[in-house]
């Protein structure tokens, strides 16, 4: 999959979403809760590496991946056999603080998003979830992982719209990505009867 140029390095075309705490921006009229940022972004020096090299090769290397695909941190975990090789990667907390760091301080470019708490909830989950909402009149709807690929799909056209107008800049002085200690710790998931590879 070829990618932005960054000197002598080429980078895939793979986005990072992290849902986080909302902030106030004035440049926006909702509060931010959710950064897109390129998944080179995890390379900058002042991310915690190895972890942030170790989390882009997991977002890069994974099989399957898309050109422009968006890939929230909930996809990343339910890929890390829901989050129990996480510890084979590293602490994905500092790594994705330290993102949203960078980009509030403009050293990368992101798309800052305000998302509605339906797709926020969504996203913050992983691909097999299950959601029931509630109305005041009694009645409920059930949103389930083709609900939240919807809302994905939606990201991902905003990006690639984004990118091409110009390519995410993941920010200076980007280090080359961690090697594992071990095997590779991501296994793709069949969602029919036989599960995990």
């Amino acid at each position: 999959m070829a990618g932005l140029d960054n000197g002598d390095r080429e980078f895939v075309e793979v986005y990072l979403l992290t849902l986080h705490e909302p902030y106030e921006e004035e440049r926006h009229p909702v509060p931010i809760n959710a950064t897109i940022v390129h998944a080179a972004t995890l390379l900058h020096p002042s991310v915690p590496q190895p972890d942030g090299g170790r989390m882009y090769r997991c977002l890069t290397e994974f099989p399957d991946r898309s050109p422009g695909c968006v890939v929230p941190l909930s996809t990343l975990t339910f890929e890390l056999n829901g989050g129990r090789l996480w510890g084979a990667v590293g602490d994905w907390e500092r790594v994705t603080n330290a993102v949203v760091a960078l980009a509030r301080a403009g050293q990368c470019d992101a798309m800052p998003l305000g998302l509605p708490q339906l797709s926020a909830t969504l996203l913050a989950n992983g691909p097999n979830t299950k959601l029931t909402m509630h109305h005041p009149n009694g009645t409920s709807t059930e949103y389930d992982g083709a609900e939240r690929l919807v809302r994905l799909r939606d990201l991902e056209e905003r990006v690639r719209a984004a990118a091409a107008r110009a390519p995410f800049w993941p920010g200076e002085g980007l280090v080359p990505p961690a090697p594992f200690a071990g095997p590779r710790p991501y296994r793709p998931y069949r969602p029919d009867a036989h599960g995990w590879r």
